[in-house]
């Protein structure tokens, strides 16, 4: 299945790790968790950002990862999103589902979007910059058939 993205409602995070955790060493590859903090800004919000990854480090520098993260508005609107993805070096994409139970928010529920980043290990720095993505049938049904 083919998806667009929508760059009108990409979303940036800006975050700093707060804590890396070597957790295992395998022979092929170590147990890394990073836990962050930041923030999320958008067109149609901005909150606070707390996110834990775990990935698996191969020794070829590929990563997979998963991740779990809460943002906050200052309004107290609560936002959970659960993710995963792969890596090469200090680059990242993946896909992100989006859940809430704020109404202002409620356009977020079950929101699939696509996540691309890269972070810099010496200065604990990360950018993320996440789409949500629609699928091209809908888009299809949206606009008008031309003839």
């Amino acid at each position: 299945m083919v998806f667009l993205m929508e760059k009108k409602d990409m979303l940036e995070i800006k975050e700093k790790t707060n804590a890396v955790i070597i957790k295992e060493f395998r022979p092929d590859a170590a147990l890394i968790q990073y836990n962050s903090s930041g923030e999320v800004r958008g067109a149609r919000y901005h909150a606070s950002h707390v996110e834990t990854v775990d990935v698996t480090m191969k020794m070829d520098g590929k990563n997979e990862w998963e991740s779990r993260a809460m943002q906050t508005t200052k309004d107290g609107d609560v936002v959970m999103i659960v993710g995963k993805g792969t890596g090469q070096g200090n680059t990242f994409t993946g896909e992100a589902t989006y859940m809430t139970n704020s109404p202002r928010l409620s356009w977020l529920n079950n929101m699939k979007a696509h996540v691309e980043g890269s972070s810099d290990m010496r200065s604990g720095e990360a950018t993320l910059r996440i789409w949500p993505e629609k699928k091209m049938e809908a888009a299809a049904e949206a606009a008008p058939a031309m003839m």
